[in-house]
């Protein structure tokens, strides 16, 4: 299973070697919804899990239940090299994400942070590409993983009829020390070894209604586990308002989802999450 990965990794690689025009103007519209857009951005969410499912695993133990919610600042800040992709440069896109949760017990603490810088050399008409490396710093013991993770990331994104749809795929994958998990056993054994973490697979759909309301899928990140072979895919949907000012613009949305997992997934399940989000977005050039 683990040459999906890489699959999917060096397919984005030879996709943005063999992609590449001089890309058009985009909307400013477009740009609030589009991470890989090259602008400095603020977001503020918070996200309840409200619920959990309760089901039997394929072990016979009860499915344990996850965190309670978090509150979320994520922080882009472009740094364009040689007049940046737009002027047949490169453009690192630098992402910070940040998380401080609550766990099941009402006990909050800092979860471990995820870093990563996006590389765009290439755009084309009407979308872009960029790959580049993975960190996750360590956080709380008690809402996460306490150890470092290394990987990397890659992006695509599409605008299509006229930029009123955006579709996009993000890739994360990292390597690191993790729990030895037996899978006829509730808990991790105590003892660690260092293998791949979950990939992570963030597909998205954005369709602009007119007059600075949009419909899009939910923060749709599924999981694959490459030590059960199992999956996690939450599904649910968003509905949000973008306001555009000369110099700067703000993205407002809720959305609702559900997750589903498979039999050997030992993980939590949020049965209900509810997300509400604030991005200030400030345009580079």
């Amino acid at each position: 299973m683990r040459s999906v990965a890489g699959l999917s990794i060096g397919g984005l690689c030879a996709f943005l070697l063999v992609t590449g025009a001089e890309a058009q103007e985009q909307s400013r519209e477009s740009m609030a919804l589009d991470n890989t857009a090259s602008q400095w951005s603020f977001q503020f969410a918070y996200q309840a899990n409200t619920d959990y499912r309760r089901d039997t695993l394929a072990n016979g133990f009860v499915r344990p239940e996850g965190n309670k919610g978090f509150f979320q600042l994520r922080i882009v800040a472009p740094v364009p090299i040689a007049g940046g992709a737009a002027g047949g440069g490169v453009t690192i896109l630098p992402r910070l994400t940040m998380r401080y949760t609550e766990n099941k017990d009402g006990e909050w603490g800092l979860a471990p942070t995820d870093v990563f810088a996006l590389i765009v050399p290439l755009e084309w008409s009407t979308g872009r590409a960029g790959i580049g490396p993975d960190v996750v710093i360590p956080g709380s013991i008690k809402v996460g993983s306490n150890t470092w993770a290394y990987g990397l990331a890659g992006a695509v994104i599409q605008r299509l009829f006229n930029e009123k749809v955006m579709a996009g795929l993000l890739l994360q994958q990292t390597w690191g020390k993790r729990d030895v998990v037996d899978p006829d056993q509730p808990i991790p054994t105590g003892m660690t070894e260092t293998g791949a973490n979950p990939l992570v697979i963030n597909p998205f759909v954005n369709v602009q209604l007119g007059k600075g309301w949009y419909l899009g899928t939910n923060d749709m990140a599924i999981l694959h586990s490459w030590e059960f072979g199992d999956w996690k895919v939450p599904v649910g949907g968003r509905v949000g308002y973008v306001l555009v000012r000369p110099s700067n613009s703000w993205n407002f949305y809720f959305e609702y989802a559900t997750e589903f997992g498979t039999d050997d997934w030992p993980g939590a399940i949020a049965k209900n999450k509810i997300r509400l989000n604030v991005s200030y977005t400030i345009p580079v050039g």
